[in-house]
């Protein structure tokens, strides 16, 4: 999922209703400046978002606190949420007229600047049968404890002759990429197309095996890697008897699952650009932001610099990796700029938890 930054300032965030040990402290503040142009995206997909997610948030049970306010879900959907949408339908003028005029940001005052990486669904091609070029597979969620097998128990064998095999990949770092990533496009060789995800894991703690390749050193230092191609997947390219040996080091393991749209969450299809990945414990899913961060300018498949934009979006996915106040992911869709911007993307940034006035 996934270098410089002007300075950002303080990281904001959103709480659960939670035991006093674990709770935020957010504290209400003036609406921050947010340049010439609030939001760089079409608001009407926002809108489109938002009307989607509000009557999933209706049916919840679950309350809310930001700052001094305690509310359920589906006050939150009804009177943020229903308002934010109708202000992103009448353009770009008026969501930022709303956003300054009939909404409270707040933030955490202890936290500093997040950081902010990306990800994206990318499209494989893969094969529902174990054949030619078709080796590498992934797996159905199994049923009993052997959905709690480690990835290097999995690695080794512990899911083979069990009828689990979901689909067969011909590239062992895409298996590795898509249980990264979460969710992908699949071009099947009988010519159709399918979208999947995530069927939950196996309950063990994630490890970065990106970092756990760049931490051992072995990654040669003038390594030419092209754009949109972590300097690790390049490196499993070039030692393909590499990769299982650094993958078991993760004993996180996903399992996969056929699926309607594009990415997902408990609120459906991803909205890219819309759509941040969050640490629940501190944005429950759902909650309605504003952020800044930066993205790249690739031209020739080179970064050409560093844009700052900043939108409206909502918090609906979660990830292994995402842990912490100040991490957040943001889902960029899928094609080749989504896919290169992915790679290339850890980036200091705000964001404000929008509550309506």
């Amino acid at each position: 999922m996934t270098r410089a930054a002007l300075p950002l300032s303080t990281f904001l965030l959103f709480t659960l209703a939670m035991p006093a040990a674990r709770a935020q402290q957010l504290v209400e503040v003036p609406v921050p400046n947010m340049g010439g142009k609030c939001d760089d995206l079409d608001p009407n997909a926002l809108a489109d978002a938002i009307e989607h997610e509000i009557p999933i948030l209706q049916r919840s049970s679950q309350k809310w606190t930001i700052g001094n306010v305690t509310l359920s879900t589906a006050d939150y959907a009804t009177k943020t949420l229903a308002p934010l949408a109708q202000a992103a339908r009448r353009g770009s003028q008026g969501l930022c007229q709303a956003l300054a005029t009939r909404f409270r940001f707040f933030r955490n005052a202890g936290v500093g600047a997040g950081t902010f990486t990306a990800y994206h669904n990318p499209i494989i091609r893969a094969s529902r049968t174990k054949q030619g070029p078709y080796q590498f597979p992934l797996y159905h969620r199994p049923p009993g404890a052997l959905a709690n097998l480690t990835t290097a128990q999995v690695l080794a064998g512990g899911l083979v002759g069990k009828g689990l095999e979901f689909l067969w990949l011909a590239d062992a770092t895409e298996v590795l990429a898509v249980h990264v990533e979460g969710s992908a496009l699949v071009q099947l060789d009988d010519g159709s197309m399918i979208s999947i995800g995530s069927d939950g894991h196996n309950g063990h703690p994630y490890q970065n095996v990106s970092k756990l390749v760049l931490a051992a050193g072995v990654i040669p230092k003038n390594q030419q890697t092209p754009v949109g191609m972590t300097r690790a997947r390049k490196y499993f390219l070039d030692h393909p008897d590499e990769l299982n040996k650094y993958w078991s080091k993760n004993p996180h393991y996903v399992f996969f699952k056929e699926k309607q749209g594009i990415g997902g969450s408990k609120f459906g299809a991803l909205t890219p650009g819309r759509s941040l990945a969050i640490d629940p414990v501190f944005i429950p899913q759902g909650a309605a932001v504003w952020f800044r961060s930066d993205m790249p300018a690739i031209v020739d498949n080179k970064i050409a610099s560093w844009v700052s934009y900043g939108r409206v979006a909502l918090g609906q996915d979660t990830g292994a990796g995402i842990k912490g106040a100040g991490r957040v992911d943001v889902f960029f869709g899928t094609g080749e700029y989504a896919q290169q911007a992915s790679a290339v993307t850890t980036r200091p940034g705000e964001i404000y938890v929008l509550l309506a006035k």
